[in-house]
């Protein structure tokens, strides 16, 4: 996903805004100090604008830059007071430490907080010299270290609370475009079983129009009664495409809409469909088929573009064998005489690979010798651990 906040190169902004906000502090803050005829402690006010100036540049050379400050500090223990000002500039240092991705940075903050806090504290209450009885001491030191602590880590935990609030933005962000993703992601596999679907159902239905139609031609004159059954087969079959088609129409309008499965009972009607093309079909099935709809309808699927792939570019002289094996899932073997090569275009194999994969199984065609082989495994969804249950897109062929 797209981070909105990489922490890598600064914009020009944000160096114009750092160098302005050092250079603003430098001057006025120098100047302040300035007027005390102390040189070192207008050098402390250049390290902490140097500091500020370089704290999205580089992170080591501001802590270096900070580091070296406070060294100074806590070398003159009687600019405690005197450079409280200045000290104000720590807390945009622990800012950057507290909002920073890195974990180790942010401890590295939330430590240097407490050990700075705690040191400023023992050296107040032991080695400052400020004058007064022992509570005076105690006291001052105690208050020293809480305005201290109110700089460096009020800073730490303002900068982690923007850290905190931009990663929860981030992750909205993240959120918003993984749906967005699975939403497209939907669009085109809805596309991609449209075009499965319509591939069957002309594929299958014309191929079965096809072959009765030349049938028709072929016995008009010697056999009316065969150009009769072959006409009502183009009928049924022009019949069942309508169907299906408004079914897709349907489902594309409405995706709540109602979706039929095919059942195991149409496979019947598939292969006396086929038969009355004139192919000879030697059907042998083994085992109960299960109560699964995916299985089904995947099953009806594989089973109807292998016959009608047959039966377009297969030898109709001979048998085509059908092998249905319902005992451990579903597994289909289809094997026909190759005829005169067609002019496919491998959409109709593709699917059904397309279609075993997505139920879990595979599925192999090739050529053997002057054969053809289809070969499908469809697991058990109950074991493979697939969803029991039809996708919504898919459309019936019945």
């Amino acid at each position: 996903m797209p981070q909105i906040w990489e922490q890598g190169r600064p914009t020009r902004r944000q160096l114009i805004f750092d160098l302005a906000c050092a250079a603003a502090f430098t001057v006025l803050i120098g100047l302040l100090y300035s007027t005390t005829g102390d040189a070192q402690m207008v050098a402390v006010v250049v390290l902490l604008g140097g500091a500020l100036a370089v704290r999205r540049v580089s992170l080591p050379t501001m802590i270096l830059l900070g580091l070296a400050a406070a060294a100074m500090q806590f070398a003159h223990p009687e600019w405690t007071l005197q450079l409280a000002v200045a000290d104000v500039a720590y807390a945009a240092l622990f800012f950057m430490l507290g909002a920073h991705r890195r974990l180790a940075v942010r401890r590295f903050g939330l430590v240097a907080a407490g050990v700075g806090c705690s040191a400023l504290l023992l050296w107040m209450a032991t080695l400052a010299g400020i004058g007064g009885s022992t509570k005076e001491h105690v006291f001052a030191a105690v208050a020293v270290t809480a305005m201290a602590a109110l700089v460096c880590v009020g800073g730490w935990v303002g900068g982690y609370l923007r850290l905190q609030r931009r990663r929860s933005i981030q992750a909205e962000l993240d959120r918003v475009e993984q749906r967005r993703l699975a939403e497209s992601y939907e669009h085109e596999l809805q596309r991609s079983r449209v075009a499965a679907d319509m591939h069957d159902i002309v594929a299958h239905s014309w191929a079965v129009v096809a072959a009765q139609a030349d049938g028709a031609r072929y016995a008009l004159q010697a056999n009316p009664d065969a150009t009769e059954r072959a006409l009502e087969v183009i009928a049924e079959t022009a019949r069942s495409t309508i169907a299906d088609l408004r079914t897709i129409l349907a489902e594309l309008r409405d995706k709540d809409a109602e979706h039929s499965t095919p059942g195991y009972e149409q496979h019947d009607r598939l292969l006396h469909r086929m038969r009355l093309t004139g192919m000879v079909i030697h059907d042998r099935r083994t085992g109960e088929p299960p109560t699964s709809s995916l299985i089904a309808l995947t099953a009806y699927r594989l089973l109807s573009e292998s016959l009608t792939n047959a039966l377009k570019h297969g030898d109709l002289q001979q048998p085509v064998r059908v092998d249905q094996d319902w005992t451990d899932g579903y597994r289909l073997r289809v094997r026909n005489v190759i005829g005169i090569p067609g002019d496919g275009t491998g959409q109709g194999i593709v699917g059904m690979m397309e279609r075993a994969s997505i139920a879990g199984g595979h599925l192999e065609s090739h050529r053997v010798g002057d054969e053809w082989f289809v070969d499908a495994v469809i697991p058990d969804p109950q074991r493979s651990g697939v969803a029991d249950a039809p996708n919504p897109k898919e459309s019936a062929t019945t």
